[in-house]
């Protein structure tokens, strides 16, 4: 029974790409690689996402200096020195020595480290989002490598047939009971289909290779995907993808740009406050050499007008980020249906292909060839029937793979594993 589910938060990341793994099989020969061990070596070695790494070192130590109070300094100055006549020396200066520091007001403190805060998540969210890209990359080259892989016994059953027909073609051009011509077309099927067997083969190594260098590996070694199920399962409705939509990478990222986009706003409602500069310190008076206190402070004007402009600017880009947002949530849902389309119609065609079209053109096949070898039937018909069979099964075989590629686009969406296995 296929049901649907939400993964529980413990699993592993990777993991929301069940679907895809539990429908790319579990029958290993020649120790094949698992859609899960691919995972792991991508999260592991893939640069773009090691370099989430040194970014979240950078947004911590934004964090730690916002966070930080206003830095105070120390002076001192001199005056009435090197000057002339009884200024020419030091004895007559007046030295001064101060500690200067900045009463910020409006809570701006605050609204900065809110700022870096957010920053700080929404490099864990691009991760996160840039990761869903990667493993979808990746459950598509191992899509691609489990499908040439899948073609090759089609193709070796084809060619075992192709060299049977071939045989009795020049059997029957040997007797005189057929001309020349249909056994040098029936030994060019064979060549054709020979050669179409080591393309084939061929597009397996690339395939391989594609999928090597989703983990940095150069060197070109064999890779071997597990074998493809049979059967697919039933898919949920519409609305029960749509469900899990709102939890699509892409819209988490625009939530995380939200809550950057509201702390500067209450940065900029924070500027609307002036900061007080404020010094103290004490004078050595040379005249009389009595010490004597300093104190000042200095509050900026024009500060309310300034951070109204700052206000405006950044009122507008929150609400820019809301129509983008609602404009990239209509986008997804377009997406997803076409996505969840295109499974159904793949599933409808695997279904009419396996239970109607290929039984009647195997039976077909079977009474051209013994029709054959009565003399009943041409060369060309009975290669023609034979065709037929070959494109029905590998149209079968591109339809389920044309199904897990829509489940891999469904999932990236989503980020949610919406089919489990029993």
């Amino acid at each position: 029974m296929i049901r649907s589910y939400s993964l529980p938060k413990k699993y592993p990341f990777y993991a929301t790409f069940a679907v895809v793994l539990l429908y790319l099989g579990s029958v290993a020969h020649a120790a094949p690689i698992t859609l899960e061990a691919a995972f792991a070596k991508v999260i592991a070695s893939h640069p773009q996402l090691r370099g989430f790494d040194l970014q979240s070192e950078v947004r911590e130590a934004e964090l730690a200096v916002a966070t930080l109070p206003p830095q105070m300094s120390v002076g001192v100055s001199i005056e009435n020195a090197v000057g002339s006549g009884d200024y020419r020396s030091f004895d007559a200066s007046e030295k001064t020595l101060t500690l200067a520091g900045l009463i910020e007001r409006g809570g701006k403190r605050e609204a900065r480290r809110a700022m870096a805060a957010a920053r700080f998540d929404a490099v864990g969210v691009e991760r996160s989002a840039m990761q869903f890209d990667v493993l979808a990359e990746t459950a598509r080259r191992y899509l691609d490598l489990a499908g040439w892989q899948a073609r090759q016994p089609l193709l070796e059953a084809e060619l075992a047939q192709r060299e049977r027909m071939a045989d009795s073609a020049r059997q029957r051009f040997t007797i005189g009971a057929a001309p020349q011509t249909m056994a040098l077309k029936a030994e060019a099927d064979v060549a054709a289909t020979r050669a179409a067997l080591s393309a084939s083969r061929m597009s397996a190594a690339v395939a391989a290779r594609r999928l090597a260098l989703m983990w940095s590996d150069r060197t070109g070694a064999a890779l071997e995907a597990m074998p493809l199920p049979a059967s697919l399962p039933a898919l949920p409705a519409f609305e029960d993808f749509r469900k899990a939509l709102p939890s699509a990478p892409e819209l988490t990222r625009f939530a995380t740009e939200s809550r950057i986009r509201e702390a500067r706003l209450r940065l900029a409602v924070a500027g609307a406050s002036a900061d007080v500069d404020w010094e103290l310190g004490v004078r050595h008076l040379a005249a009389t050499g009595d010490v004597a206190l300093i104190a000042g402070a200095r509050i900026p004007l024009g500060a309310p007008r300034r951070a109204a402009y700052e206000q405006s600017i950044a009122r507008a880009e929150r609400a820019a980020l809301e129509f983008e947002c609602e404009s990239l949530e209509g986008q997804l849902d377009a997406a997803l249906l076409e996505a969840w389309a295109q499974a159904n119609a793949a599933a409808a065609q695997v279904q009419a292909l396996e239970s109607d079209v290929l039984p009647k053109l195997r039976d077909a096949a079977t009474s051209a060839e013994r029709a054959y070898m009565a003399g009943a039937l041409s060369y060309l018909e009975w290669s023609e029937v034979q065709g037929s069979v070959r494109s029905a099964l590998e149209a079968a075989l591109e339809a389920k793979l044309d199904w897990r590629r829509a489940m891999i686009e469904i999932q990236r969406l989503t980020a949610e594993p919406v089919i489990a296995a029993p």
